[in-house]
């Protein structure tokens, strides 16, 4: 590259000489050599996209793919099967980016989108169920392929939300929201202890239902009970033996109805060290917030402390003076109430990255 006081000490010598000639001939490759040299080329760079796709799953027992572009800050997602109706239903949006890292989804203004890369999202959208705009929160796995039953095989703790009737309109208990453990084999069958312990008691927990999974790919399983399509599962596993699990419910029958688990591996919590931190979460009412754990103590957004009570009422769950929930090393925080009659209410949520 010629530089400019380069390009004007040859052009000077050259008009003393007035060999204009030369000078015109020079003067239009020295023009071109500082174009090309301070990147004068007219062509833009296009922006490009980070699309991931996920497997999701909505509480009002929608399964969907969902799709989040981080560079151009849009999202998108498609109802691939509908326990209301809205098969095939799609919608896009945009989204903003927060100081604190979080997205805020333009379909769902005080919710948030909420990433744990290559791992998890959970979002939130509204829906227009029976008549009624819903807030619906949505948790989904990315893409994968050639997931087996060895790989998501274990217990899980959960927590869920499930409408058993068709109103489902947080007046009469309806939805439920509960927490239990499920545990997958590596032959594919599952045993579901709701409000109990699947580890304690194999063959007796409370409320204990079983089945078997039918890979679908992608990283997708049908769940079945007996002759009953209860819904889809979608798990996320690494190397290291971190996994998550996302079950949409689809189905009216029993006590599950239509709805969401959300559950991880049953470990022993152990409080500070990694799991100290910040957590991001949405709500099944639509609004978000965050909880910070250090140690035993936690801090909600609203400014309200409390304690944290690790392995109860079982392995791997936490209490608090008003629910059961989960911090784990996957990244994850859930909670929900464990009194009846707030148990229509459920948090899910990411660690602050």
């Amino acid at each position: 590259m010629l530089y400019a006081n380069e390009a004007a000490s040859l052009l000077a010598g050259l008009y003393k000489g007035k060999d204009m000639y030369n000078f015109k001939c020079l003067s239009l490759i020295i023009i071109s050599l500082t174009l090309l040299g301070c990147g004068g080329s007219s062509t833009d760079t296009a922006s490009t996209s980070s699309t991931t796709v996920y497997n999701a799953a909505a509480s009002e027992g929608e399964l969907m793919e969902y799709s989040l572009d981080e560079t151009n800050l849009t999202y998108s997602y498609k109802i691939t099967s509908s326990a209301v109706g809205l098969d095939s239903s799609t919608r896009t949006g945009t989204l903003t980016k927060n100081a604190d890292g979080t997205y805020t989804p333009s379909t769902a203004p005080n919710a948030k989108v909420l990433i744990l890369p290559n791992k998890l999202a959970i979002a939130a959208t509204k829906l227009t169920i029976n008549g009624v705009d819903r807030y619906t929160l949505i948790a989904g796995i990315p893409t994968t392929t050639n997931v087996q039953f060895s790989d998501i095989a274990g217990t899980y703790n959960y927590v869920s939300l499930q409408c058993l009737t068709t109103a489902c309109n947080n007046s009469t208990g309806d939805p439920e929201s509960a927490y239990g453990t499920f545990n997958i084999s590596t032959s594919g069958s599952w045993v579901e202890c709701t409000r109990s312990n699947y580890t304690a008691s194999p063959s007796g927990c409370a409320g204990r239902d079983s089945g078997t999974l039918n890979s679908l790919g992608s990283g997708k399983f049908q769940i079945i009970s007996g002759s009953t399509d209860m819904g889809t599962g979608m798990f996320y596993h690494s190397p290291t033996g971190q996994k998550i699990m996302v079950i949409d419910l689809k189905n009216y029958l029993g006590s599950y109805g239509r709805g969401m688990i959300f559950g991880v591996p049953q470990v022993t919590a152990n409080l500070g060290g990694s799991l100290d931190g910040k957590y991001y979460w949405n709500t099944t009412l639509g609004t978000s917030g965050w909880v910070s754990a250090a140690g035993a103590t936690y801090t909600l957004s609203n400014g309200n402390t409390g304690t944290l009570a690790p392995n109860s009422p079982w392995l791997g769950m936490i209490e608090t003076s008003g629910g059961y929930g989960m911090i784990a090393d996957e990244g994850v925080y859930m909670w929900t109430s464990k009194y009846a009659a707030y148990d229509t209410y459920l948090e899910i949520g990411t660690k602050e990255q």
